[in-house]
């Protein structure tokens, strides 16, 4: 039977299916599980952690760290699964499942939701195909406050995500938050805290060249020549600054779209709704 003969129903929910599965069983082969919501600095984390191991171990440079790719060059690099987690919150419900998942260490990356939605918008109206705005239901002509606080992807949901690991994270020896305006602001520091946290061997020499080599404009220029060859970090037009992976890095950077007003019931709907272990306007 052709695949377009399917229930559009149906054929959702076997790729949810699927995905959940996968997921789940990459979740348990790791040892370690970044965990964040979409622009949340992920790119930025996977790149310094990827030189890390590069430079450490003398692998090739241009390539980014995939779950095992790192691992099958040398067994002293730990298999690192880099994911949103979508599929995986409902499971930590689920005592026995956790207490498996508790020999794997998990670095939740957090960022300023308000950051978050306006990365979103960029990202949904100038690097997601087709497919993947259909699948959310974005509406692509829609303004850029609407979108923030209306889709289906805005800040709504991203608040919804970080309220829901809050508690799976709360407590936990084996799980680390970190926030991404703290990477920004003291990133060799916090590397150093991760690399710890992860029981790696790097120098703070290392840690500094790691930072140094993933500076955001060198990270921009990088992916303008495709030197990881990796379609994470590929730009979906070069004449287009907002269709690139690396576009801002911004701590902040949404108060330059917005006025007064709509800032102001931005950061009300954060205050409100956020759980304040983030510390995002919050006291």
């Amino acid at each position: 039977m052709s695949i377009s003969l399917i229930p559009k129903r149906a054929r959702v929910w076997a790729s949810h299916r699927y995905r959940a599965w996968r997921e789940s069983n990459q979740a348990l082969a790791c040892n370690v599980m970044v965990l964040s919501r979409a622009k949340s600095g992920r790119t930025w984390v996977r790149a310094m952690l990827s030189r890390l191991y590069q430079q450490h171990y003398g692998l090739e440079e241009a390539q980014l760290i995939e779950f095992d790719n790192f691992h099958r060059q040398n067994r002293a690099v730990p298999t690192i699964y880099f994911t949103h987690g979508h599929y995986l919150r409902d499971r930590f419900q689920d005592e026995s499942w956790s207490r498996s998942f508790g020999r794997r260490r998990i670095l939740f990356l957090a960022r300023n939701p308000c950051d978050v939605a306006v990365s979103e918008y960029f990202q949904s109206t100038r690097r997601a195909s087709d497919h993947k705005v259909a699948l959310h239901g974005v509406d692509r002509d829609a303004s850029m406050f609407d979108f923030v606080m209306n889709a289906p992807v805005g800040l709504g949901s991203i608040v919804d995500y970080l309220n829901g690991w809050a508690p799976v994270m709360s407590g936990k020896d084996n799980a680390l938050v970190v926030r991404y305006e703290d990477l920004r602001a003291r990133p060799e520091e916090r590397l150093f805290s991760i690399c710890q946290f992860l029981g790696a061997p790097f120098t703070k020499e290392e840690i500094g060249e790691a930072v140094e080599f993933t500076a955001f404009e060198n990270l921009k220029e990088l992916e303008r020549k495709n030197f990881f060859k990796n379609r994470r970090l590929t730009p979906k037009n070069l004449d287009d600054p907002d269709s690139f992976k690396v576009r801002r890095g911004k701590v902040g950077g949404y108060t330059d779209y917005f006025d007064e007003e709509q800032i102001a019931a931005m950061e009300t709907l954060v205050r409100d709704r956020l759980d304040p272990v983030f510390g995002y306007f919050s006291s």
